[in-house]
């Protein structure tokens, strides 16, 4: 019997997933908001696809464009 995503400890987007908690400036937290609500997505959005870009960028691998008009789970 196939279990569900809460089942198998995978997150909202269907990856296995962990939450993070950080600290930003005001300054970083509000440039942050605005993007987001420029390109009419999620701070948490902006913040994984830089995740991904940085740790792309760290291993010498492929760089993919930071899309920020957002993907498929941008709007979560």
């Amino acid at each position: 019997m196939p279990r569900i995503a809460a089942e198998a400890g995978l997150g909202k987007d269907g990856r296995d997933a962990e939450r993070v908690t950080t600290t930003l400036t005001r300054t970083q937290k509000a440039e942050l908001d605005r993007l987001a609500k420029a390109q009419g997505v999620k701070v948490a959005w902006l913040v994984r696809r830089a995740v991904e870009r940085f740790l792309e960028e760290s291993a010498g691998g492929p760089m993919l464009p930071l899309d920020l008009k957002g993907g498929e789970d941008a709007k979560r």
